[in-house]
């Protein structure tokens, strides 16, 4: 198995999981436990963004696919994707149409696939721009995405579970 084959099968888990963790209602996606920062839609948004910068910014040099449209459609902020939010400003993040943001992902998730299905091994150690300095496309997907989606799906599990629902993909690997 290549390199990039594994980022593809990999990714392609997480998104399955994210995908996933749309289901449950608008209490359900929004709930925040008491001293706690992030939602289960909370976490949906940032991951997609970040996968919308790091594929579409960083990697390809391309406009993301989040614009204002998608802000207005969604309900979220137009800018921005998270990070050094207060926790109070990580529990006003909504998402007032699921319908609409799960187009959003999937539109991402798709620049995602098409870059991943034309790209070599080698064209992973290209240096991309990173916050301080440039990192490679593997440092990049590896460490902002890989690692990074799978944090946020245990966060995801661990809102679920408090609630009382399953976690994602519980019936993944008994069929």
């Amino acid at each position: 198995m290549s390199t990039v084959e594994f980022i593809r099968d990999t990714l392609d888990f997480a998104h399955r999981a994210l995908a996933d963790a749309r289901t449950g209602t608008a209490e359900q996606l929004h709930y925040v436990p008491d001293h706690g920062s992030h939602s289960i839609a909370w976490c949906l948004w940032h991951t997609a963004r970040v996968e919308d910068a790091i594929v579409n910014m960083r990697i390809r040099g391309a406009a993301p696919v989040w614009n204002a449209e998608w802000a207005q459609r969604t309900g979220l902020p137009a800018d921005g994707f998270g990070t050094g939010l207060s926790d109070e400003e990580a529990q006003r993040v909504r998402i007032t149409s699921m319908e609409d943001f799960a187009a959003y992902q999937d539109a991402v998730w798709a620049q995602t696939a098409a870059f991943l299905d034309t790209a070599a091994d080698a064209d992973l150690q290209r240096e991309v721009p990173a916050r301080q300095g440039t990192e490679s496309v593997s440092q990049a997907i590896s460490l902002h995405m890989l690692g990074h989606f799978n944090g946020h799906r245990g966060e995801i599990n661990t809102l679920r579970g408090m609630q009382g629902m399953p976690t994602v993909m519980a019936a993944q690997g008994t069929h």
